[in-house]
């Protein structure tokens, strides 16, 4: 389906008429609950809004209390009921690789719904994201295969104790804005591959391209309520699922508010919780090094996915012997990238995931202007096409220490 004239790039758009644009449905994207598209029960929908350019791309149905009841229970009556259950390992690593043939067969269409939602550059994606989804797939599928018991040896001969691996039953699966599609699947890829059943949550400002992923789902023979996606706010579906009583299990990436929020409300329910969440990771330049790698190396740590990454190494410490040489590498190097259209394939550095992401990123270049030494960027862009305060520059600061906020 063509998208509504709305959400049509406009004409000063350098990619207005890419024939990719066709990929985009002018019809909300649904959920998938219980083996079925649908829309949500409350009828609402969100915007998915580009932050290459603030513009709507499409919409999104937005799930409500009824929805997360629907999909619990389907992935419910998946694990307790339904074949899932009673899968074989072989059966298992099946299906998770008939989802990673689909990825592969709809890549180039996964991956352009990415660049127009979140912003991700289009370069390298298919081996950043695409790739990374696939091979977990595989990874996990033999691993299904691997996974033993153990047995103990006791001092008393007629006691014997034995451990048994057994899935956790219906576990969600909470992801973050800048790497959906591969944390989503990594993550998936794992749950189902144990035997549970999943129900997988999108960050709201990133639905796009899992919510197409759902619908590529609900075409394969994988039983229905195995997989399940809800789309919507984290503050309403994400919490509803974490503390439904069915369910098991949760996994979420991203940051330590959120984070610590589930461990809150999971709590009563003594319920088993795996957090990935962001961090500050510090990156070390030694004397001895290679200096260009090293430069090289340390921009893409942390100017990679527009510095969006849960493991970004954007804390850099080096050594005084050869500081001032790097400093002035790293900071011409920067200086030397790309930033610019996500859809263009010589950009390096894309826009921010959205404005309000970008209102934090700029209040944090005003405090850092005000504690370290600022060697580049750090200026809005003054020309049309990088105007939005989506588009922030690869910026450094010198001279911090560790009491900078």
């Amino acid at each position: 389906m063509v998208a509504p004239a709305s959400s049509l790039p406009t004409s000063t758009d350098p990619f207005a008429d890419d024939p990719r644009w066709a990929w985009v449905s002018a019809d909300p994207y649904p959920l998938l609950i219980g083996g079925e598209l649908r829309q949500a029960a409350e009828g609402r929908t969100f915007e998915a809004i580009s932050p290459r350019n603030n513009r709507a791309v499409a919409r999104i149905a937005q799930a409500g209390p009824d929805d997360v009841v629907a999909a619990v229970t389907a992935a419910r009556d998946a694990f307790d009921n339904g074949p899932w259950g009673r899968t074989t390992a072989r059966q298992r690593a099946q299906a998770l690789e008939l989802i990673a043939r689909t990825i592969e067969d709809h890549s180039d269409e996964l991956i352009f719904l990415s660049v127009i939602d979140a912003g991700s550059v289009i370069t390298g994606f298919k081996h950043g994201t695409i790739d990374l989804a696939t091979d977990s797939l595989r990874f996990f599928g033999g691993q299904a295969m691997a996974m033993t018991g153990r047995v103990a040896q006791n001092p008393d001969p007629d006691v014997l104790h034995y451990e048994r691996l057994e899935p956790m039953g219906v576990v969600t699966e909470i992801l973050p804005w800048n790497g959906p599609i591969w944390t989503g699947v990594q993550r998936m890829a794992a749950i189902l591959a144990a035997g549970n059943t999943v129900i997988v949550k999108p960050a709201q400002m990133a639905s796009l391209a899992f919510a197409r992923l759902a619908q590529l789902m609900a075409e394969l023979d994988i039983p229905p309520g195995v997989i399940n996606v809800l789309s919507g706010p984290g503050g309403a579906v994400g919490e509803a699922l974490v503390t439904n009583p069915g369910v098991d299990m949760v996994s979420m990436t991203g940051g330590i508010e959120t984070g610590s929020r589930i461990l809150a409300l999971a709590a009563p329910q003594v319920k088993r919780v795996s957090l990935e969440l962001g961090g500050k990771n510090p990156n070390l330049v030694l004397a001895d090094a290679d200096m260009d790698r090293a430069v090289f190396w340390s921009a893409l740590g942390a100017f990679a996915n527009t510095g969006q990454i849960c493991v970004c190494g954007s804390r850099i410490l080096v050594q005084r012997r050869v500081y001032d040489e790097f400093v002035a590498k790293l900071t011409a190097f920067a200086e030397g990238m790309k930033v610019g259209d996500p859809l263009d394939p010589e950009t390096q550095v894309g826009p921010v995931v959205s404005e309000s992401h970008a209102d934090k990123v700029w209040e944090y270049i005003e405090i850092g202007q005000g504690e370290a030494r600022l060697a580049t960027g750090g200026v809005p862009y003054t020309d049309a096409a990088r105007a939005l305060r989506t588009y922030i520059p690869p910026t450094i600061f010198a001279d911090a220490v560790p009491s900078c906020r």
